[in-house]
């Protein structure tokens, strides 16, 4: 049987909430490939961090099992090859940056000329000179950001768990944070685990996705297989130099919003087609679109229900969930 950095087989989860028995997950098994970044993507509530946390070790499952790299996530040699990035992170208020990288580095049990010769290949890579002699109390987000995932590379893991690491942030800091998690990536090659709400950011990030949705997955796969397995259309979006003759248009089959005109279409081909029509018509245009399904639009129509996601690049950010 293939190994893999995670390997999650039948897990399931419940807790009593207000004298209600909650049941956080149900039957959910993923596996994660080597290297690749993995998306859990879902709505509050749905299951992503205690997920997260049961892959992590935190928490135990109540049935079936949780592996990283073959051994058992409650196993405590797990510790040496796995990290952990959260928003709920806490360092002391009043260490240095610099402290605390050490500090970490001991209790990951890093000799000292390993944990000097780390944290400076850190400090570089994340480019944290600036601020390493300043206490932890004073740090920008963007800094403490930074000095969150060089803790988490610290014991040279094998594989990473981010969970909803841009809840909550400014829409510049969430930027910079998914090219860092695309960079430690790439420099790095580690497995990630991502979990989030934000359907942009999973679409950008992972090379495969899983959707949970009240405690089970409900789908998986790469971006582009989950979108062809529910959908066949996509929409050419045209903006017109000037809107005139309304009923050829809708002959044709478009919806019109001003200067924009908008149809469903099944196949490429038809998009030239389309577009002559409109020419025999007599209408210009001056621009052209085609828009494909976005993850938001499967939740929509897969799960009958929209994703209550607060968007990053608003800077808004929304609450914690199970």
């Amino acid at each position: 049987m293939e190994m893999y950095p995670i390997d999650v087989r039948h897990v399931s989860k419940q807790y009593k909430e207000r004298k209600k028995i909650v049941h956080a997950l149900q039957d959910v098994s993923l596996q994660v490939k080597q290297g690749e970044i993995f998306g859990l993507l879902g709505p509050n509530g749905a299951g992503k961090t205690t997920l997260l946390q049961i892959i992590a070790g935190i928490l135990e499952p109540d049935s079936g099992t949780a592996r990283i790299n073959g051994r058992l996530s409650t196993d405590s040699q797990v510790l040496t090859d796995v990290n952990f990035v959260s928003p709920d992170i806490k360092f002391h208020w009043s260490l240095l940056a610099s402290d605390t990288l050490d500090f970490f580095g001991r209790i990951y049990g890093l000799s000292k000329d390993k944990r000097k010769k780390r944290i400076a290949e850190l400090i570089a890579f994340f480019d944290m000179q600036s601020f390493m002699n300043k206490r932890v109390l004073v740090l920008s987000t963007g800094e403490r950001m930074r000095l969150v995932f060089a803790k988490a590379l610290l014991n040279h893991p094998k594989t990473v768990l981010f969970d909803e690491p841009t809840l909550g942030l400014d829409p510049h800091i969430s930027v910079l944070t998914r090219k860092e998690i695309k960079r430690i990536s790439n420099q790095y090659g580690v497995t990630i685990l991502l979990t989030s709400h934000y359907m942009r950011e999973v679409e950008e990030l992972a090379d495969r996705i899983a959707f949970i949705n009240k405690g089970r997955i409900v789908d998986s796969g790469s971006v582009a297989e989950v979108k062809q397995k529910h959908f066949l259309s996509f929409t050419l979006e045209v903006t017109l130099v000037a809107l005139k003759n309304r009923r050829i248009l809708k002959e044709l089959g478009f919806t019109t919003k001003g200067k924009i005109i908008t149809k469903s279409l099944t196949d490429k081909n038809d998009v030239g087609r389309m577009l002559a029509k409109l020419v025999a018509h007599g209408f210009k245009f001056v621009k052209v679109n085609t828009i494909e399904p976005s993850l938001e639009d499967y939740f929509i129509r897969v799960l009958g229900e929209k994703v209550e996601e607060d968007d990053p690049e608003a800077g808004t950010g929304g609450g914690r969930e199970r």
